[in-house]
């Protein structure tokens, strides 16, 4: 019997021992969705201001956000914006040349975590009454980028803002400036409002994940079955109990016909 009180007991332990294994997969499976990387300059000239523009990152995004001087070694070149299509009289594109600010690199954002950039972007512009938004949603395989800025009082002469955007998958629409199969870029005009609007497409990696999670469950419950199973049946009771009858196995034939020789010698020991 103390045998067998001891399975419940094994089995527990086993689920124990696979706490860690089950945290870490849960651990993995949340961080498991929609995913943006990418940077956002901002630079003036040094004559529009006695500051220079920097970025104030929260302690949550410091692994996955970082800034650098611009211009330096460790900040990228600067985007190169497009000739305007009806350009102004005296109107020319938007330049980073000559002027000195931060660039701030982010990876691996989720949704959640993407949609506080506006207001980290807003904060570095000269401009205090300057506005950022910018948010990321899902709909079956489209993940849609919208948003918004308005810059009504800087100088677009002194003034460069570039936001980059890289996608897990193929942007198939924007009103920006795309650079690649999966990367867009937006120039926010200063003194003007702008529209941010880009479209990918691509599976949510987050369903793709549950079918293989799925599996992993199912294959665990069996294996702890199995387990508890097989400690059971190895650990069985087979004392004897009252009011049991034992049933011997039967012998194999060749010691059977030994067995009933002897059986027939000593109940008629004068049988020749």
């Amino acid at each position: 019997m103390k045998s067998l009180r001891r399975v419940p007991i094994l089995a527990i332990a086993a689920l124990l021992a696979l706490v860690p294994v089950l945290s870490g997969c849960m651990t993995k499976s949340t961080t498991v969705g929609d995913q943006f990387s990418g940077r956002v300059l901002v630079a003036t000239s040094p004559d529009s201001g006695p500051t220079t523009p920097s970025f104030d990152i929260p302690a949550s995004l410091g692994a996955q956000v970082w800034s650098a001087e611009f211009p330096s070694q460790d900040a990228a070149p600067a985007p190169k914006a497009p000739e305007p299509t009806d350009p102004e009289p005296g109107a020319v594109a938007p330049t980073a040349d000559g002027k000195t600010g931060a660039q701030l690199s982010f990876d691996h954002l989720s949704t959640g975590q993407f949609g506080q950039l506006g207001s980290i972007i807003a904060a570095a512009l000269p401009d205090q009454a300057a506005t950022m938004d910018l948010k990321v949603t899902r709909s079956g395989d489209y993940v849609r980028l919208r948003g918004s800025s308005a810059l009504g009082e800087l100088d677009p002469k002194t003034t460069f803002v570039s936001i980059t955007v890289d996608f897990a998958g193929p942007v198939v629409a924007t009103n920006g400036q795309q650079t690649g199969d999966s990367t867009v870029t937006w120039f926010p005009t200063p003194g003007q409002t702008t529209e941010f609007n880009a479209d990918s497409e691509y599976a949510d990696p987050a369903t793709a994940a549950v079918p293989s999670w799925t599996w992993f469950m199912l294959l665990l419950c069996a294996a702890v079955v199995v387990f508890i199973v097989v400690a059971a049946y190895k650990n069985r009771d087979n004392s004897p109990r009252p009011g049991r009858v034992l049933t011997s196995k039967p012998l194999p034939t060749p010691l059977q016909k030994v067995a009933d020789k002897v059986s027939k010698d000593e109940s008629d020991p004068y049988d020749v």
